[in-house]
């Protein structure tokens, strides 16, 4: 009976290793186990894998509660849609700026007026303008402007002694001073600017409509600036046409303007 000792110790060596194996192998079981449930829960919470089937340890849904089968995306969001889920909504494009103060002066002119820009003036230019078309412009302006305009500065007469014509541009004036006198705002005559290089007979014209525009202003109670002597014999205020100002020729036209008309 002896023998039989070792073999009872044996049986219950193995039956020891058989249950350390057990619980060896039950352990790594759960814990791949465990890491593929949290494997799914990360690829789930980002999108990443369509789960046909419920969890582990997860009831099924009642028939009330089932739905359709929603199949998530294998592809990631557009950054687009992601921003958009954090920003909010779009508000849309942003307002436009409005100046703070009103504009009171109205500087209306051919294109010599193009760049003249001071504080609170807004400026009409019409290229090729003569006296007639001012004129017809005027009155429709003057409905569209704001009523802080007080002021009104016109500058033209240069395309009209163009060909020549000094009377019937005198004859034009006089009835855009008509028009003027019941605009119910203070009216300031820009004078023409000289030419440079372009001809004495063309010079002249201007001198004499510049000499006339003076008394003529002051005997309707008009305020008249004089620009001729200010751009009389100054190349650098010219464009190489000769009758167009230049950018510094335009600053200097502007503080001209603008000095008259708050200091007449």
């Amino acid at each position: 009976m002896a023998p039989a000792v070792p073999c009872a110790s044996a049986a219950a060596g193995a039956r020891s290793v058989s249950g350390s194996n057990h619980r060896l192998f039950s352990r790594t079981t759960t814990s791949a186990s465990r890491r593929k449930l949290l494997k799914e829960a990360v690829l789930l919470r980002a999108g990443g894998i369509h789960h046909p089937m419920p969890l582990k340890d997860s009831p099924p849904p009642g028939p009330e509660k089932a739905g359709p089968l929603q199949h998530l995306s294998s592809q990631p969001r557009p950054l687009s849609l992601f921003l958009r889920s954090v920003r909010g909504p779009d508000p849309g494009p942003p307002p436009q700026l409005r100046p703070l103060f009103s504009p009171t002066t109205l500087i209306i002119g051919d294109s010599i007026t193009r760049n003249i820009r001071f504080f609170n003036a807004t400026t009409c230019c019409f290229p090729g303008a003569t006296v007639p078309v001012i004129l017809g412009k005027l009155p429709g302006l003057l409905q569209s402007l704001p009523s802080s305009i007080t002021r009104i500065v016109v500058h033209v007469g240069t395309n009209d002694l163009a060909q020549g014509a000094t009377e019937l541009t005198k004859s034009a004036f006089n009835s855009l001073f008509d028009f003027l006198r019941t605009c119910g705002k203070s009216v300031f005559i820009s004078g023409p600017i000289p030419t440079l290089g372009r001809g004495d007979a063309r010079f002249s014209r201007l001198l004499l409509l510049n000499t006339w525009l003076k008394p003529a202003c002051s005997a309707l109670g008009f305020n008249f600036v004089d620009n001729f002597n200010l751009f009389w014999n100054r190349p650098s205020f010219f464009k190489s046409d000769g009758i167009h100002p230049t950018t510094t020729g335009s600053r200097m036209l502007a503080a001209n303007i603008q000095h008259t008309s708050i200091n007449p």
